[in-house]
């Protein structure tokens, strides 16, 4: 078997490779894009250890090869081909969003956050600064979430953060947390957000965590604003 059948063998496979032997070095075309570092953070997201390097070491007419290879990219390339980024805040779509929730299979806590008379901003000072204030929000909210969190603009001033976590206490927290810094950046504006919190797990679908998060921040938004809430039952009467 010579390097080109190799070479030709895991192409087959669907593999992208990277084979050494005698000082020499060949990568196959998307190998290199597909190295940790490289790969788009947003697939990494929720194909968590996917595309991590694999090796084989062998002796093939008395030359030792080792071959570093990734499997099934293929979903990869199809996947990246599609995601878009949201234009103005720098977040997933809402496209995306739904695809994230679609294939989600651990417990985990949504937090629908909404800036507070957003309206009135866009009235006031135009759209462009309205554009400002959501890419503001948008990258505070990149910067204080951690990396198997995911977030993206649900709509309109609307933002959804699925935390890896199944515990709404500390997701409470970390929403205040990225509200006080929000109020702080904005201060001339005097800016704020409502947030309804709910845990998604084995015993609900997730349409039904979505309807909880939002009757959780309609609550908000009818008692005064500029804070977060976790969805109880209760909530539903008042």
């Amino acid at each position: 078997m010579s390097l080109e059948n190799i070479k030709e063998l895991l192409s087959k496979f669907g593999w992208e490779y990277h084979i050494i032997f005698d000082n020499n070095e060949y990568f196959s075309s998307r190998y290199l894009e597909l190295t940790k570092n490289k790969v788009d953070e947003n697939i990494f997201k929720y194909r968590n250890k996917y595309y991590e390097n694999k090796s084989k070491c062998f002796n093939l007419n008395d030359i030792n090869y080792k071959i570093e290879y990734l499997e099934d990219v293929t979903n990869y390339f199809e996947h990246i081909s599609t995601l878009k980024k949201d234009k103005i805040t720098g977040l997933a779509t809402r496209e995306d969003l739904d695809d994230f929730i679609s294939k989600l299979k651990k417990a985990s806590v949504f937090a629908l956050c909404d800036i507070d008379d957003f309206k009135k901003v866009n009235d006031n000072y135009g759209h462009q600064i309205g554009d400002q204030v959501l890419n503001m929000l948008g990258t505070i909210i990149k910067e204080n979430i951690r990396k198997n969190d995911f977030a993206g603009r649900y709509g309109g001033e609307e933002f959804l953060i699925i935390f890896d976590t199944n515990n709404v206490e500390i997701v409470k927290k970390r929403i205040d947390k990225i509200n006080k810094i929000f109020n702080l950046k904005s201060k001339n504006l005097n800016l704020s957000f409502s947030s309804g919190i709910s845990i998604y797990d084995k015993n609900k679908t997730s349409s039904k965590t979505i309807k909880e998060i939002d009757i959780a921040l309609y609550y908000v938004k009818r008692n005064g604003k500029n804070n977060s809430v976790i969805y109880s039952k209760e909530l539903e009467e008042k």
